[in-house]
């Protein structure tokens, strides 16, 4: 009775289905070793800058494609390390060392037959043949042609710090500082193997971001040197040099407004983020941010227009520390024939667990200049200090200033945690 069904042209369509369907299904159970064979042209655009993007013709895949965090992690390794051959073990011990993994190997496979059919699922061709596997592990095709963005990048860079000088240097540069547009794999930088990857290209685009910096601001293109800087602050915002720069490159084009609300914005970030000071090339900057970019002959009403803008806010009046100084050796200079009182009051947090991280520094602050008089003035000292100048008030009047602002602030614990002490100010003769 099976001679007669085996006749029929049916059967044998059948059979060759049930095969066909079985090879596919097996497909990670073993894998056929290949060298690099030549596919169909494919031209492919893969960022690693910033994100992670395949482009080959109008097929976009980005890391919201739907596929594993696993398996997208592998496709990077692969596409990061395609001019060298990856060792089957090497894979393993990075995407499958997984103590409740039972069969790694299967694993492994599993996840580059993934690979294969995510790449086809987003219309990649020959996505079977991208991934290939030869000497008993894994290889990216380098038949296919790839431009890579991190690979262009290095190139890029080595080359500008070749024997090449002048606006040829410059050029490459600037090219260099548009080609990255973030840290490597940012999305994948929990990984060990991304993490000394990403620590490189970020150094390589600072280097080159300081040589284009210096070689701008000497031949006074400013303009890009402020665009530039803004990129590279995004990319390292705790960078003093950089921060200079671009001070420097707002200075030179005369918006002194604009370089005196980026340096207080920085360093108030400074204070929160990393608990400490500018260093002193920085804070030299200051008294250059607010002295006016004006003609040296200096009209009385711009100098009064100045210096009355800004004053009829309420509340007492913020200042740099330098300021804060310079004001209290006048102070001391004053009374001497004035005789008039002047304390000056410390409040810090520096008890607080885990101060630096400027939330209590902010509501202090808040409360400090809400409680002052207009003609008082306070600094921030340090990440975790305030010092108060008070005019004609007794020590009594400033203990009951320092319990108004201890009142005003949120939390009944905080007054706890803030340590204050008085002090007058001694004529100067």
């Amino acid at each position: 009775m099976l001679a007669q069904y085996m006749v029929g042209q049916p059967l044998i369509l059948l059979c060759r289905t049930r095969i066909l369907r079985i090879i596919h299904r097996n497909r990670h159970v073993a894998e056929q070793e290949v060298d690099d064979i030549d596919i169909c042209e494919i031209h492919v655009s893969i960022e690693m800058l910033g994100g992670f993007t395949i482009v080959t013709g109008e097929n976009r895949i980005t890391e919201r494609m739907k596929s594993s965090s696993k398996t997208l992690k592998l496709l990077q390794y692969l596409i990061t390390y395609r001019h060298r051959f990856i060792s089957r073990g090497e894979l393993l011990e990075i995407f499958c060392d997984d103590s409740q993994t039972r069969n790694p190997g299967s694993s492994l496979r599993m996840l580059v037959s993934r690979i294969r059919t995510t790449l086809a699922r987003n219309g990649f061709p020959c996505a079977e043949d991208v991934i290939v596997f030869k000497n008993g592990g894994y290889s990216w095709n380098n038949a296919v042609i790839c431009d890579v963005d991190a690979e262009e990048f290095e190139a890029i860079c080595k080359k500008s710090s070749s024997y090449i000088r002048g606006d040829e240097k410059l050029e490459l540069l600037m090219q260099a500082a548009r080609l990255y547009k973030g840290d490597f794999l940012p999305n994948s930088s929990d990984e060990m193997w991304v993490i000394p990857l990403a620590h490189w290209y970020r150094s390589m685009f600072l280097d080159c971001v300081h040589d284009a910096l210096s070689m701008l601001t000497e031949k006074e293109r400013y303009a890009e040197a402020e665009e530039l800087c803004a990129k590279a602050l995004r990319i390292d915002p705790f960078d003093e040099e950089l921060i200079s720069y671009h001070l420097r490159a707002l200075l030179a084009q005369g918006r002194n407004a604009d370089a005196l609300d980026a340096y207080k914005s920085i360093e108030n970030m400074f204070y929160d983020v990393l608990g400490i000071q500018f260093s002193e090339n920085l804070r030299s900057l200051y008294s250059q941010i607010q002295r006016p970019a004006m003609e040296d002959s200096l009209p009385l009403e711009a100098v009064i227009s100045s210096y009355l803008d800004g004053a009829d806010i309420p509340g007492a009046y913020f200042c740099d520390f330098s300021v804060f100084t310079v004001l209290c050796k006048i102070e001391s200079r004053s009374i001497a024939r004035s005789r008039q009182s002047v304390y000056i009051v410390r409040i810090d947090t520096k008890h607080e667990p885990g101060a630096k991280s400027g939330g209590v520094m902010k509501q202090l602050g808040a409360a400090i200049a809400a409680n002052l008089r207009m003609g008082d003035l306070f600094t921030r000292a340090s990440p975790s200090q305030y010092m108060l100048m008070l005019r004609n008030l007794t020590f009594e009047d400033c203990e009951s200033l320092i319990a108004r602002i201890m009142h005003a602030l949120d939390s009944k614990f905080l007054p706890d945690i803030i340590r204050t002490s008085i002090k007058a100010v001694m004529p100067t003769y």
